[in-house]
């Protein structure tokens, strides 16, 4: 009866699911599961739980054997590889396990919820190692580049530019009222506000900035190129701004 009852709840569900009952784990799974299976199915209905998943068994044989023990257990983004169409191919899966006992109390076997993540994780792997390269041309570009979010205007990016016209100190993480002060009353900080409110970005052509190039040193006036770019999220509300420009000092001075 506790078979029919576990089985009964997996065949009317969408959920990908499969029970594995009896001493030998005889495999049973719904529609949802065929998917996960490949090629395997429809061998796999009745058939032996470890021949089904030889290939991933050292993966979640202890599993199993907590699940039999007792114990519910529970896996996210579990990296397996699999062989599911007559190759090994990397997998990640989020599943429980949990036991089942029959009629008289005893643990007959275990039931299985499963989603496959395979295709989030690699699309976020992706997304990781895009953001890398393109972090990786940030930090090299040869002109100074800065992301600041917030009405406060807060440095989350600097490249290695950025850095040199401002004497290498930590600003990201502080406001930019807080990591550039000698900035205060120079109209930058005005022009900042002015573009995450109004949304309309600014260009500035050779304008002066006195910055503290050495620390405890005197402010240096240098002349920049530069835009304040606005940064918008999805629902096209401005977050941040996005700074770039060039030290156009020399050519100002010659």
């Amino acid at each position: 009866q506790a078979l029919r009852t576990v089985v009964g709840l997996m065949l009317n569900s969408k959920f990908p699911m499969f029970v594995a009952w009896g001493p030998e784990l005889g495999f049973l799974y719904n529609d949802s599961y065929r998917e996960i299976l490949g090629d395997k199915h429809p061998a796999a209905l009745g058939g032996r739980f470890h021949d089904i998943w030889s290939e991933i068994w050292h993966d979640i044989g202890p599993l199993i054997e907590r699940a039999l023990g007792g114990e519910a257990t529970y896996a996210d983004r579990l990296y397996l590889v699999m062989n599911r169409h007559g190759y090994d191919e990397p997998t990640w899966f989020t599943f429980s396990y949990s036991p089942v006992r029959d009629e008289r109390g005893e643990i007959a076997g275990m039931y299985c919820a499963v989603v496959e993540v395979t295709d989030q994780v690699l699309a976020e792997k992706y997304r990781n190692e895009e953001n890398e390269r393109l972090r990786g041309l940030f930090a090299q570009a040869p002109g100074i580049m800065a992301v600041l979010r917030g009405p406060e205007h807060v440095f989350e990016l600097t490249n290695q530019s950025y850095m040199q016209l401002v004497g290498h100190r930590p600003v990201v993480g502080k406001a930019a009222r807080e990591a550039l002060p000698e900035i205060v009353g120079q109209g930058f900080l005005e022009l900042l506000d002015r573009v995450y409110t109004t949304g309309e970005p600014f260009v500035g052509h050779a304008l002066p900035v006195r910055l503290q190039r050495e620390p405890e040193g005197p402010p240096e006036e240098r002349y920049i190129d530069f835009v304040y770019q606005p940064i918008r999220d999805e629902s096209g509300e401005v977050t941040g701004i996005f700074v770039e420009g060039s030290d156009v000092t020399a050519r100002k001075l010659v």
